[in-house]
Order: C-alpha cells, then sequence, then structure tokens
C-alpha cells in the first residue's frame, strides 16, 4: 500500500505450534523467514541457517536427531532461541549407554563362592 510517498508493506508472520517435524529440510538460508515454531518437534530433520537468516524464532521445541545441537539468539537479526531441548542422536546415545553399564559392571565385586 502506498500513500503519499510513504510506502507500507504487510508483513505476515508465519506461526506453527505443536507440530512434529520427520525427516525435512528446512532451508532459512540468505532470506528473511518471519517464521515462529512454538512447542514443535523435529525428529532426523536437517536445518540449515547461515549468517544471512533472519526472523526465526524457535520456544520450547525439541530436536531430536537433528544435524544441530544448539541455535543461538542473535537479537540483530531476530533470531530467538528459549527453552529448547537438542537431543543427540540415537546412535551416539546407545554409544554411551553401552560405555557407561561397561564401566559400571567392570567396578561390581566379583564375589567368588567359599
Amino acid at each position: 500500500m502506498k500513500t503519499g510517498s510513504q510506502m507500507y508493506q504487510v508483513v505476515e508472520e508465519r506461526v506453527v505450534w505443536n507440530t512434529v517435524f520427520t525427516a525435512e529440510t528446512f532451508d532459512f538460508r540468505g532470506r528473511l523467514n518471519f517464521s515462529r515454531f512454538d512447542e514443535c518437534t523435529f525428529v532426523k530433520c536437517t536445518l540449515l541457517m547461515d549468517a544471512d537468516t533472519e526472523q526465526l524464532a524457535f520456544t520450547n521445541c525439541t530436536f531430536q536427531d537433528c544435524n544441530i545441537d544448539g541455535i543461538e539468539a542473535d537479537e540483530a537479526r531476530g533470531i530467538a532461541s528459549k527453552d529448547n531441548t537438542f537431543e543427540r542422536p540415537l546412535d551416539e546415545q546407545r554409544q554411551d549407554f553401552e560405555e557407561r553399564l561397561s564401566a559400571a559392571l567392570s567396578q561390581r565385586p566379583t564375589s567368588r563362592p567359599s
């Protein structure tokens, strides 16, 4: 909309709430996104962001087995990240569990019958 010498642009923010995404690729690189994800779950997803990514928010989201282990908030670019959970890939979790179990079992006292 143009009024006199002023130009107004209507910007619509996309809000996604409580949605589960599985094995999807989100390419946020090089643009204004005006997207907000609240309480969403990302499973085996790929999120692509670069220095030109702007206007993107993640709040109370869970990232399971994704390509990222954190999202840094950046006020200047309009990147918000609050109360998100980043779970390590399942293979890493299994390996860690097996290593801890093996260490615990090796430290158990062995009792020999008398």
